[in-house]
């Protein structure tokens, strides 16, 4: 067996307690990050960022003259989350005990995520490095410049979720004009350059969907042939036997058919689709009344880009826009289609539910050509000796194809499920390296709890400060003989102290819901330890189906190749 992941639990036992080196007596290293979300030529250039820590390092570190400095510099990247080339090559080093300090011109240099900086924070001071924002005079090594960096970072974070809301507003309003914003192009459309506008005093152009003859004719076969025949799996397979691959040339699968039916830029936009769209919670761009059943829907938002790949966000959240393009499936038809797609999935989990009562790799169980292998049953007199039904995994793709597409030999069911589970077995001992790392990530979780009740009582201390400041212009405003100007002046302060009190207040609320969240946490790693100790006994007991559901917990996939088989832990990133 091979290809062991690495269990999520690890990989974040390993970033909160990583083991600590011992200072050496040789060569002092100081590392420099800097990073620009792109080039503007202005005065907080990476090298202007660099330039001023070389400056601060040389002024107040001792020794620093004999230090060796280490500049990584991300030029062009957001600091929205950590996946920057330059700043995870600083990590490694540091993590190797490479590092006596950090310095960086600004906090959210390192980036605007909170989650993302406590996490450093934490993993800088287990390895004994003092961490020194030069901008905000914070240093890590005393415990008031680890509590208000800590509380820096909430409005760094802040910063950021306004400007996403402000890149909301402007989607929205660019939604309105019914352009098409770019990204690839749906089958059956081209991106058609209309017009220039003018845009911040700026000549640019603007695109909208234009029809594509070749391509259309597939859209429209694509809904009637699922409408007549209801079922994904009956067109990709028409698609396979006469070997139509999609615009890029790859190989039709249910998953770009089923994207294809229920992208509504097929949709026209008539009274059926926008009454669907608004039941469904859409942000309509446009009134009923404007739903003439002639020009298509154009729908943004349907995802979010996560860490490292997209996520489908609710319907809630979708922005729903009249566009320009000429519409190709009437509401009415549209809607069945999704109401089908809805029904078969409903379907089809009852089915893998209730019918398969044998095999446990069913809907984890990869072919090496990237489809799911399901079982194949033999004669109900063949069975293991410990009296199961034997049974083998198969390639589906390999069967429609007869063998043309994919000729994986076929893997006994019985053994592989039963080495499969052999694996995990090793993971569940409470000696194991999983049960040490859930202790450790149960005390990491456990230390975090004091950052947090210094963060309150200081967002405590400057709410009654900026209270008192409240108080005190009110008395101001009402002595006599003042201007309308200084009393419309004081109000405006009075008005922007409210407010800034009213953002601390939710912070506060948030730090209680961190709290909560702790103690849930180390609820639920107690649960983990205590089930790993009688683990294998409990699993034996399960039904076939309970097993099942218990793999999917602990297993993202299992890949047969025809000669190995693959295991990859939910988690990790590779297999052998």
């Amino acid at each position: 067996m091979k290809g062991r992941g690495i269990h999520p639990f690890m990989l974040l036992s390993c970033s909160l307690a990583v083991v600590q080196h011992a200072y050496k007596e040789k060569t002092m290293n100081i590392f420099i990050y800097s990073r620009k979300s792109k080039w503007t030529g202005r005065g907080d250039s990476v090298e202007n960022q660099v330039q001023m820590c070389r400056d601060y390092i040389e002024r107040n570190i001792p020794g620093a003259d004999k230090a060796e400095i280490c500049v990584f510099e991300d030029e062009g990247y957001s600091g929205k989350n950590t996946k920057r080339p330059e700043f995870q090559n600083m990590m490694q080093k540091i993590r190797k005990g490479n590092c006596s300090y950090l310095v960086c011109y600004k906090l959210d240099r390192m980036g605007r995520n909170i989650i993302d900086i406590a996490s450093m924070v934490e993993e800088l001071n287990n390895l004994k490095v003092s961490f020194i924002s030069i901008k905000e005079n914070f240093d890590t090594s005393t415990p008031l410049g680890k509590t208000m960096l800590y509380i820096a970072g909430i409005f760094a974070q802040m910063e950021r979720e306004q400007i996403a809301e402000r890149v909301r507003d402007n989607m929205m309003m660019l939604a309105r004009s019914g352009r098409w914003l770019g990204g690839n192009t749906p089958l059956g459309f081209v991106s058609e350059k209309e017009e220039r506008v003018m845009i911040d005093d700026k000549v640019k152009s603007s695109f909208r969907l234009a029809e594509n003859n070749q391509e259309m004719p597939v859209v429209h076969f694509i809904f009637q042939e699922f409408l007549e025949k209801q079922s994904l799996a009956k067109v990709v397979e028409y698609f396979l036997k006469n070997d139509i691959k999609t615009k890029r040339g790859k190989e039709y699968t249910t998953t770009t058919v089923r994207d294809i039916l229920m992208n509504p830029v097929y949709c026209t936009a008539d009274q059926a689709a926008y009454d669907y769209f608004e039941n469904l919670g859409c942000q309509m761009c446009f009134s009923r009344n404007e739903a003439d059943g002639i020009h298509g829907l154009i729908a943004f938002a349907r995802t979010s880009s996560v860490v490292y790949s997209n996520k489908n966000n609710p319907p809630e959240e979708w922005i729903i826009a009249l566009g320009k393009h000429r519409g190709q499936i009437a509401g009415e038809d549209f809607i069945r289609v999704q109401k089908l797609i809805e029904s078969n999935s409903s379907k089809a989990e009852s089915y893998h539910k209730v019918r398969n009562e044998v095999a446990l790799l069913s809907g984890i169980l990869y072919c090496k050509c990237g489809h799911a292998m399901r079982p194949k049953y033999y004669n109900v007199k063949q069975v293991t000796k410990e009296g199961e039904r034997k049974f083998s995994y198969i390639c589906p793709y390999k069967d429609k194809t007869h063998g043309e597409k994919c000729d994986v030999v076929n893997v006994p069911g019985n053994d592989l499920d039963q080495i499969v589970c052999k694996e995990l077995f090793r993971y569940a001992q409470p000696d194991s390296q999983v049960g040490q790392m859930l202790q450790q990530l149960k005390n990491a979780i456990g230390n975090d709890k004091t950052e947090v009740v210094d963060g309150q009582e200081l967002i405590r201390r400057a709410v009654h400060e900026k209270e008192k400041s409240i108080e005190n212009l009110i008395a101001t405003v009402a002595q006599p003989g003042r201007s309308p100007e200084f009393i419309a002046h004081i109000d405006d302060e009075i008005a922007k102290l409210s407010r800034e009190c009213m953002e601390l207040q939710k912070k506060l609320g948030s730090y209680e819901k961190e709290k909560d969240s702790s103690d849930n946490q180390i609820d639920q790693v107690d649960l983990l330890v205590s089930e790993l100790k009688s683990f294998k006994k409990m699993f034996q007991k399960l039904s076939v189906p309970q097993k099942r559901e218990y793999l999917r917990l602990l297993i993202d996939k299992v890949i047969w190749d025809g000669e190995n088989a693959h295991i990859f832990i939910c988690g990790s990133h590779s297999a052998g």
